[in-house]
């Protein structure tokens, strides 16, 4: 019979792998907390008071910030901008991102460097970005104008009109994103499998048919990603719009961090400016809500189905 081993003396139990990695990153986890968590917690508390700088007292107001914005005219139609400027964008940006994608995926010669090309919109600066198209759209001196005068067309008033300025800011956003996902589709079109595609193309299937029935299912994740990314920049973009029209004219282009960024530096109320912010977090949070929930609900009743 074998005697049994003694333990050994010192031996130390291991520390667990995720234990250790936890401890590793706490400094930077911590950080970021800090950093991220506080403004976010402060922000919410300063949307239930009245935070004015001319003022030594800041009394609690419960909810009447969020029932003033809701209660005025100018805040309704800066969410019905943000609606449309949000709706519109989207649909150029992936509507002409994935034809440019398809072309630019095909066989056909001197498309390589417009590849290269497509990186240069998003890498200028949005600021940059509002300046240029804010010289571009100008009624007196601008290019755009300056062209279609010579196109014996009358000149349009991109920046004054209050049917135009929303409209403006929309090319502008839509010129400088659309690569984005240009790039972020041509990189889904070309993982997608062969296979499929050469057997619709040996059934007889047409190109349109081909990109309905076989590509554009496969590329659901990828435009999904693609839409969650444009929605959250979207609900924040400031800069183009604030160097182009500043909102106006009026409230025709008004966004909601305009209208934040007007109450709390112009307006010195930094309550209602705080319930803004929270507002347009509310609402790009539902929006991300619905486009991940409502595929993930179709494919689970579609499988229900089958089943």
């Amino acid at each position: 019979m074998s005697r049994p081993r003694a333990p050994v003396a010192g031996r130390s139990r291991t520390t667990p792998k995720w234990l250790t990695g936890y401890t590793l990153a706490a400094p930077a986890i911590l950080l970021m907390l800090v950093i991220f968590l506080y403004p976010l917690g402060q922000s919410f508390v300063m949307s239930f008071f009245r935070w004015d700088l001319n003022s030594a007292e800041s009394p609690f107001l419960g909810l009447s910030n969020y029932t003033d914005l809701f209660t005025g005219t100018s805040f309704g139609q800066t969410l019905r901008n943000q609606v449309i400027f949000t709706v519109a964008s989207l649909v150029i940006e992936v509507v002409g991102g994935m034809a440019i994608a398809v072309l630019l995926s095909s066989k056909l010669r001197g498309l390589r460097p417009a590849r290269t090309l497509l990186l240069i919109p998003p890498m200028v600066a949005p600021a940059v970005v509002g300046l240029n198209f804010r010289w571009l759209f100008n009624e007196q001196y601008g290019l755009i104008d300056a062209v279609l005068v010579r196109l014996g067309l009358p000149a349009i008033p991109w920046l004054s009109d209050p049917g135009w300025a929303l409209v403006s800011v929309i090319i502008a956003s839509a010129w400088q994103n659309t690569p984005l996902l240009v790039l972020l589709f041509l990189a889904g079109l070309q993982a997608i499998p062969r296979e499929p595609l050469e057997a619709a193309a040996v059934d007889g299937a047409s190109a349109w048919r081909t990109f309905w029935s076989i590509v554009l299912p496969l590329m659901r994740p990828v435009v999904v990603i693609a839409l969650m990314i444009r929605i959250i920049d979207l609900f924040r973009t400031f800069d183009v719009v604030w160097l182009m029209t500043q909102g106006g004219p009026g409230n025709a282009s008004n966004l909601l961090t305009v209208e934040a960024y007007k109450l709390a530096f112009q307006s010195v109320d930094f309550g209602h400016a705080a319930a803004v912010s929270y507002v347009a977090l509310v609402l790009s949070l539902l929006v991300l809500a619905l486009l991940y929930g409502i595929p993930r609900l179709t494919a689970r009743r579609s499988a229900a189905w089958q089943a």
